[in-house]
């Protein structure tokens, strides 16, 4: 299936249990990749969503786009692709892939 398939930590796991550990991974590096202060009480927000990971990716790519940073099509593409897997899992709704992907694209012109 893929590279990961025959790891002992994901053995006997479902599809959908798969998709929601790749989502707590999105979560964390969108967090910063760094140590979850729970005294926090932002980092705890019950109402993460996929949509407001989307466009936390599409604000990003079009932020590096405006100062013409130099990852800017690395960051578009990063969240192209975090579009990609969250509308293909299911976590955001067609409506919301196109609404975000159109802003991407926006960016280039």
């Amino acid at each position: 299936m893929n590279l990961y398939a025959e790891h002992p930590a994901l053995q006997g796991l479902s599809t959908e249990q798969l998709a929601e550990l790749a989502l707590y991974g999105l979560r964390y590096r969108a967090l910063g990749a760094a140590d979850v202060d729970f005294s926090d009480p932002s980092r705890l927000d019950v109402y993460w969503t996929g949509e407001r990971l989307t466009k936390k990716a599409v604000k990003d790519a079009s932020k590096a786009a405006r100062v013409r940073n130099a990852l800017a099509e690395h960051r578009s593409s990063e969240a192209g692709g975090v579009l990609q897997a969250l509308c293909n899992c299911g976590v955001i709704d067609q409506e919301t892939y196109m609404a975000q992907y159109q802003l991407l694209l926006d960016q280039h012109r």
